[in-house]
């Protein structure tokens, strides 16, 4: 059965519940429990914990980028109009 505890495994998490006193810290999931629920979790200098699904979440890559001008290089930027790129 595939739920979200499932989809974590071996991802990275970060602590972000203030139920927690590992608050901030991130860490990567090495299983998860036969409850479904909870994780075990490697965090960064803390060692292998167990935490409720519920108090972590996924680390997201970051996916805003400087905006700037696209380029298909000399010579098809030669070949198209200013502004149909």
């Amino acid at each position: 059965m595939l739920n979200e505890a499932n989809l974590l495994l071996n991802q990275e998490v970060v602590v972000t519940s203030n139920a927690s006193r590992f608050t901030g810290r991130h860490g990567i999931v090495n299983k998860v429990m036969a409850d479904g629920r909870t994780l075990d979790v490697d965090l960064e200098g803390v060692g292998d914990v167990f935490l409720d699904v519920t108090l972590v979440g996924e680390v997201q890559e970051r996916t805003h980028f400087n905006k700037t001008e696209q380029s298909l290089g000399p010579d098809a930027n030669s070949v198209l109009p200013r502004n149909r790129l």
